[in-house]
């Protein structure tokens, strides 16, 4: 077990899952395929920001994905946040601050 999954509890987990259920229905993030319909599809948390970049267990931060497409996305920011990030942080708008 990672040092990431080690202080979540069983009671936390139980409640994010269903949490998540509410808010995204049933289906994998990323597939879209429902976890009810394919009863051997497992069910994880996933941090759509990767946990590196924004640690915790926030609900705004975690989907349900099925293994396949968690494993498959790994500790990578998903394409269409890096791509909003590329539009809006534009290098000439870069400008000093101080």
């Amino acid at each position: 077990m990672s040092a990431a999954r080690a202080d979540l509890s069983p009671q936390l987990r139980t409640f994010l899952h269903c949490r998540l259920r509410e808010l995204h229905g049933g289906r994998c993030f990323y597939c879209r395929r429902n976890f009810r319909r394919r009863p051997g599809r497992r069910k994880t948390l996933d941090h759509y920001v990767p946990h590196r970049i924004w640690p915790g267990w926030n609900v705004e931060n975690l989907v349900l994905a099925c293994e396949g497409c968690n494993l498959a996305k790994g500790d990578v920011l998903p394409w269409p946040l890096a791509w909003l990030l590329l539009a809006v942080f534009r290098r000439e708008n870069w400008g000093l601050t101080a």
